[in-house]
């Protein structure tokens, strides 16, 4: 509960006092070694890119810390695929923020005593189950290698929060409750999300995304077989406003996710959501403090809250946070606790 307590109290403080950030997404790589059909960022595993270094990166999280940043979340494309992912997560923790590793789980067992030490919660992509996982990911052995790290994770690391993730695709439908019990089998948290096409990253790939995003009625469907799981005491962490915004009668909502949590691109790049790859800053020549008291930090922020396209469960979730629905209060306890 102490984690849980400190979110509160730090999204009150934000809310009603400094009206800054205090999460910090991190986008370590955009190269991947799987190829998700659904995938929004991936660039080739072996592509050149202008990735931060390992002590630009401890830099940025010292930095993020010293500025009243409390959360790091790590992820990518596949974050294992950097040597140093250990290293830059034992700075961050030792810097005072509280740290989620999201991976694809290829490398998880192999490297749980480099990454897991230093990790307070551990999300996992996880989008079918067996040989569906595989296919969706385009990598063969995939869900078997996951599945040896989520049970690494929970025997060595007790400690350390693991939830499984699922994006929702015309793909696999049919593996909801399917992967709802692997969640109760593990005793791990699962969350669901509506796969869309709004990311506005460097590595975005759109064209023929739509032929596996769920049409409205597939949607509503996902979302009355997931609240179905929830009464039936599941370990589904969707709450029932987020799941009222996926299907073809979701209700306007505002913005409010750029408040909380500032994303920082592989290359330490801040993109304005609002504008397809226009980028408003870069950790490399401008410091976060000064950023995010910037002027045009907060003319973003007035700019985002007019926009209402994501259908991301962390861009929801945290706006409903944001307006206090009492809902999402409890969401947040039942899913940091």
């Amino acid at each position: 509960m102490m984690l849980t307590a400190r979110v509160v109290l730090k999204a009150l403080r934000t809310r009603f006092i400094d009206q800054r950030p205090f999460i910090l997404s991190h986008l370590i790589t955009a190269r991947c070694n799987a190829d998700c059909v659904t995938c929004l960022w991936k660039r080739p595993a072996n592509a050149a890119t202008e990735e931060l270094g390992t002590a630009e990166i401890q830099s940025l999280y010292r930095d993020a810390a010293a500025t009243g940043f409390r959360f790091l979340v790590l992820w990518g494309g596949e974050p294992l695929l950097r040597a140093d992912t250990g290293d830059v997560l034992r700075t961050a923790r030792e810097s005072g923020l509280k740290t989620t590793l999201i991976t694809n789980g290829w490398w998880l067992a192999r490297r749980a005593d480099e990454v897991l030490p230093w990790a307070d919660r551990l999300m996992v992509s996880v989008d079918g189950i067996g040989e569906r996982h595989d296919e969706v990911r385009r990598m063969p052995g995939l869900f078997e290698r996951l599945e040896e790290g989520i049970a690494r994770a929970r025997r060595d690391y007790p400690a350390v929060s693991v939830v499984v993730n699922t994006v929702l695709s015309r793909l696999n439908l049919d593996q909801i409750e399917g992967i709802a019990e692997l969640g109760r089998r593990y005793g791990t948290r699962v969350s669901f999300q509506a796969m869309d096409e709004t990311d506005y990253g460097y590595g975005t790939r759109k064209p023929g995304l739509g032929s596996v995003q769920l049409d409205g009625d597939q949607a509503a469907e996902a979302a009355s077989r997931i609240a179905d799981l929830r009464q039936r005491r599941y370990p589904v962490t969707d709450s029932n406003a987020y799941l009222a915004r996926i299907g073809p009668d979701a209700a306007a909502w505002r913005c409010h996710f750029k408040k909380v949590c500032l994303r920082i691109e592989p290359n330490g790049d801040v993109l304005d959501c609002t504008r397809d790859a226009v980028a408003l800053s870069n950790a490399r020549r401008c410091p976060l403090r000064q950023f995010t008291r910037s002027d045009e930090f907060t003319e973003f922020l007035a700019r985002a809250e007019r926009c209402n396209r994501c259908r991301d469960y962390a861009v929801v979730e945290i706006s409903h946070l944001w307006e206090g629905k009492v809902e999402a209060l409890w969401n947040a306890v039942r899913t940091l606790s």
